[in-house]
């Protein structure tokens, strides 16, 4: 019955009464108020009514919407038609009597006029208490279509944005209304879970792949959604951001050379492609409990296809996977159902007790072990009649083969349907007492239907090596380099796409310290003939890493030949007490820290008697101006006479002043001395350069060092007519006279008595 309420609230509006509509014959333009019957809002419609009326909305374009809170009249006898438009002549939603109520009835999108037209017609036999039903009316949604007005970057030719990863881009958009874009919002939507709010939006990707950007608009219309009526159409822009190349192979020949040495380094660089991943998610695990007739469901969501693609052929659904394990395969049936809910199905109960994989049969919820089973149109026989193998436990039990089967239903049964959206796996267990799991199920789709715009590979299109001082050549992509000091060096590769992306690869090398030796010095035993005869090979690894400035770093082995100390093998041990033979050669392979950077020092060991002392000729030199009979005499003048045809290499000399002191070693000379005495008698040793107990000492004094006075040069001189003559004699034969300068006209002087004849008048002379 019509309610007391109505009467509650008409005491304290009168605004209400106002909007109510009672059944007439008529046209009423209204969106608020009741609707009732002719009786109103608290009497029964009447006998015999044959009744139009039209109700229209207040404003053009508004869709009045009538909302039947109470409805009664007799059925089959009282009548209403309710008609989608202005006139009778409009299409009827239906007609309604009894307790058969309307309930919401809108005009449509395509009832130009928004009016409903409500037709009552009873009969002479009674009436009841009729309808009240609330007016209200609506704004339909306006036709928005969003675009783009400007994009920096500009699109390429197919339309696709490409731009480098965290590159700027500005999108400007804007929306075409069929009615008014009054009081309109914007959101730009940028494919990656963000969004931007305005007209125009700048942003970035920090990640490579493809991002579907659009533009969402909202009217100030909220009649049907509180939000406002949004855009009706999609603007799909796709932006592809460039992936970084891949440098493997970029690298040197040898990342550590020598000091001095070179190396060449490769530049190598691929693209790399973005493949859109449209493999759908993996569903987790869904437990099937015993059930008689009980159905389950798990579901994957896909949305990577274009928004509007669907199925359209079945072999594009390559397959479809479960992992499950189930004791009684007799129990289930399997569906694959599409987004829209489509449905074939893949598994038609059979088998009876046969297992699905590892199957626990002991009535528990404990799981057993899931096999994997796919159905595909590209199979060929139903799983129904798969092949057994014993699996399972509690106890175990014939159990299908796991593999690929052919479904029962064919996958065409799901053409048409989209490819994005919620696919289900729906199983029903049909009878009770067993149970399992299905621990996964995925589905693959044909990549090949993965829309193009959607992958993508970036094109190299220049590539090379920075300038680098140390570059000593180029050959295509692979460098020389040879650096000039020891340490780091580093050289970079640099490369550029086609999306305009730049990138670098960096290739250092590690140029080793020098290798700074000295010469080692020949080894020398005294021979006394009775091998073996032993030398200390050791003795020259100071005197090689003498000047080393990192001797701790280099590692020094000793080798008996050159091969040997090339390849660092056969390396000799016991170096302090080697046997070894005359002329031996030794090598000597000095290398910096295991690095393979060495260098080889051959020396030669010598078995030999003592040494001989030859004899030399006394030091004899004049006294100074002084005449203290003490000078400066250079010892080392006598070695290469007292060493003959010994090498001095091989043999040190060394001087002494006593024959005791040549034979032990000891008060070794200057080779710049100053004489004590005059004559001063010098002693010789003659040392082995290897082996000091091999020596030689003179005996008696090998030569003197000698300092003679000076003489008494001074003449007096008497002059003649045509010269002269010397009046002091000379006091130390062997002296002789001459001019200084000598003259050039003809005069003579006498070299022995200094007597000078046919001299010129009136000239000079100078006689020495």
């Amino acid at each position: 019955m019509k309610s007391i309420i109505t009467i509650f609230l008409v005491a304290f509006t009168s605004v209400l009464i106002a909007q109510d509509v009672n059944m007439q014959t008529g046209t009423v333009n209204q969106c608020g108020g009741v609707f009732y019957d002719s009786g109103g809002e608290f009497g029964n419609y009447s006998n015999d009514e044959n009744l139009v009326l039209t109700i229209c909305p207040d404003n053009p374009g508004q869709k009045v919407i009538l909302n039947f809170t109470e409805f009664s009249t007799q059925l089959n006898l009282d009548v209403m038609t309710i008609y989608n438009g202005d006139s009778v002549a409009a299409p009827p939603f239906g007609t309604f009597s009894g307790v058969d109520s309307p309930g919401l009835v809108q005009a449509t999108q395509d009832n130009t006029s928004g009016c409903l037209t409500i037709e009552f017609v009873s009969d002479a036999g009674g009436n009841t208490s009729g309808w009240a039903a609330d007016i209200s009316c609506l704004t339909p949604c306006q036709v928005i279509n969003s675009q783009i007005d400007s994009a920096s970057p500009t699109p390429n030719g197919d339309g696709y944005i490409r731009v480098c990863p965290n590159e700027d881009i500005t999108l400007t958009g804007s929306g075409t209304f069929s009615v008014d874009g009054t009081g309109a919002t914007y959101e730009w939507d940028l494919g990656d879970g963000n969004t931007v709010a305005g007209q125009t939006a700048t942003f970035s990707y920090p990640n490579p792949g493809v991002y579907i950007v659009n533009l969402n608009i909202r009217d100030a219309n909220t009649s049907i959604d509180p939000l406002g009526c949004t855009n009706n159409n999609l603007i799909n822009q796709v932006i592809q951001v460039a992936t970084e190349p891949d440098f493997t192979g970029t690298q040197a020949a040898n990342p550590v050379i020598c000091f001095g040495g070179s190396t060449t380094i490769e530049g190598v660089v691929n693209p790399v492609e973005f493949i859109n991943d449209c493999t759908p998610p993996v569903a987790d695990t869904t437990f099937l409990p015993d059930g008689s007739g009980a159905q389950y469901t798990t579901s994957i969501p896909v949305d990577c296809f274009d928004s509007a693609q669907t199925l359209t052929d079945p072999n594009q659904l390559i397959e479809v996977c479960i992992n499950i394990e189930h004791s009684y395969s007799g129990d289930l049936d399997i569906f694959i159902q599409s987004p829209h809910g489509q449905e074939i199905q893949l598994f038609e109960q059979a088998g009876g007790g046969t297992y699905w994989g590892g199957a626990n049969d002991d009535n528990s919820t404990v799981p057993g072990t899931g096999e994997q089973y796919c159905f595909s149109m590209s199979a060929t026989t139903l799983l129904a009649n798969a092949p057994t193998e014993i699996n399972g436990t509690n106890p175990p039990g014939n159990s299908w083969v796991p593999g690929t089967y052919l479904p029962v239903e064919s996958f065409a049964g799901l053409v048409g349907s989209p490819l994005n959206g919620d696919w289900t796996i729906r199983i029903v267990d049909n009878l009770s007492i067993d149970n399992g799991y299905i621990f996964e199920w995925f589905l693959n789709f044909d990549p090949a239907i993965q829309p193009p715009e959607l992958s993508f590979t970036p094109t190299i299109t220049s590539e090379g090596w920075d300038p680098d001082p140390t570059i000593t050549n180029t050959t295509g992509n692979v460098i020389t380099v040879e650096p000039t000091a020891e340490g780091q060096y580093c050289y970079t590769y640099r490369v550029t796409d086609d999306f305009g992306c730049e990138y670098t690869e960096e290739v250092c090398i590690d140029v080793l310290p020098e290798l700074i030796t000295e010469v080692p010095s020949n080894l020398f035993v005294c021979d006394t003939g009775a091998p073996p005869y032993i030398f200390n090979l050791d003795s020259n690894t100071s005197v090689v890493l003498a000047s080393a400035p990192n001797a701790t770093d280099l590692v020094v082995t000793y080798h008996n030949s050159q091969a040997d100390a090339d390849a660092d093998v056969g390396a000799i041990t016991g170096l302090t007490n080697y046997s070894g033979t005359d002329g031996e050669t030794i090598h000597i392979r000095v290398e910096y820290l295991d690095s393979g950077c060495y260098e080889v020092l051959p020396f030669t060991l010598n078995v030999s008697g003592q040494p001989d002392i030859n004899s030399v000729l006394d030091i004899e030199t004049c006294d100074d101006l002084s005449n203290d009979e003490f000078e400066e005499f250079n010892l080392e003048l006598q070695t290469l006479g007292i060493l003959g045809p010994q090498s001095s290499t091989d043999f040190n000399v060394t001087y002494h002043l006593s024959f005791a002191d040549a034979d032990a070693g000891a008060g070794v000379l200057p080779l710049l001395y100053t004489n004590t005495s005059n004559p001063q008698p010098i002693y010789v040793r003659v040392e082995s350069a290897g082996d000091s107990s091999c020596y030689n000492a003179s005996v008696n004094p090998e030569f003197l060092l000698i300092v003679n006075p000076r003489d008494d040069a001074s003449f007096d001189v008497t002059p003649t007519c045509d010269g002269a003559t010397v009046n002091t004699p000379i006091l130390t034969p062997g002296g002789t006279f001459t001019f200084n300068p000598a003259p050039t006209d003809g005069t003579i002087i006498n070299p022995i008595t200094g007597e000078v004849t046919g001299g010129t008048s009136g000239a000079s002379y100078t006689i020495e």
